[in-house]
């Protein structure tokens, strides 16, 4: 717990560190504080920073998006029919390195088509984003009660519905975290995005890495407050979104409970 603390007082005192240095204009090194501040970076930044987050954010919502569904499918497989892939294989991406594994794919993009660089930039963030989500969704798959699926199943409810308006609400709150884990994971791939994209393929991670190298401290720490902020922006909305879907259900049950403790109530002639 010690450890946990200590990472994440550290991980959240470089976010006002780095503010501070994308206004700084003159900080001296005895100096704890900026002696001069400006806006001058920001409204330079600005215009090359506006595409590449756009960028960022197709690419982290469609592999998010396709690495969810690849997820639920092999999740409702593994419960329907008793089978499944191994854990560890589906964990290799997140074992191996990633420059043992990106060399086999780069050449397999250049015996298929060499020139769709988008596509294999989001193919290679899906192939690294999915084993996340799927073990994000995994304890929340294995913990639901498949009796409700049976009850709705025996009512008449086909199984695409029964799935849509039983399934789905209870378990929505897991997809919609796992949705953000691998979105998460797409905003940090550097090299896939790299390799695969021919460097013609930029996103936040890309830029803040080459900045890193040598560049002024204020461009760099600007590309790094995005970077920071992005998957925080996708887990609030994630939690917006569950909070949202569950207080239909939550009110309901609410006004089922006061009906019921009505009903009980005795009543006098």
């Amino acid at each position: 717990m010690g450890l946990f603390a200590t990472v994440l007082s550290i991980s959240t005192l470089i976010i006002p560190i780095m503010v501070l240095w994308s206004f700084a204009q003159r900080w001296r090194f005895p100096d704890l504080m900026p002696s001069t501040f400006s806006l001058r970076f920001w409204s330079l930044e600005w215009s090359n920073v506006i595409p590449t987050i756009n960028d960022s954010i197709l690419i982290a919502v469609v592999s998010a998006s396709v690495a969810l569904l690849l997820a639920v499918i092999g999740h409702e497989y593994r419960m329907k029919y008793r089978v499944q892939v191994p854990g560890y294989i589906i964990a290799l991406p997140m074992l191996i390195p990633q420059l043992s594994i990106l060399f086999g794919l780069q050449v397999m993009t250049l015996f298929l088509s060499s020139d769709s660089y988008l596509l294999w930039v989001i193919w290679s963030h899906v192939f690294f984003a999915f084993p996340f989500v799927y073990l994000a969704l995994d304890g929340p798959w294995r913990s639901y009660d498949e009796g409700y699926m049976r009850t709705a199943l025996s009512l008449g409810k086909s199984p695409i519905r029964a799935w849509a308006t039983v399934k789905l609400p209870i378990l929505f709150s897991a997809i919609t975290f796992a949705w953000a884990v691998g979105a998460s994971v797409s905003l940090t791939q550097y090299l896939p995005t790299l390799m695969l994209g021919a460097g013609r393929i930029s996103t936040i991670t890309t830029e803040a890495v080459a900045l890193s190298s040598g560049f002024d401290r204020r461009v760099t720490a600007i590309y790094a407050i995005w970077q920071t902020l992005l998957p925080l922006v996708f887990f609030g909305l994630a939690i917006l979104i569950s909070r949202y879907k569950r207080r239909p259900s939550m009110s309901l049950l609410n006004n089922s409970g006061s009906n019921e403790s009505l009903s009980k109530k005795p009543r006098h002639p």
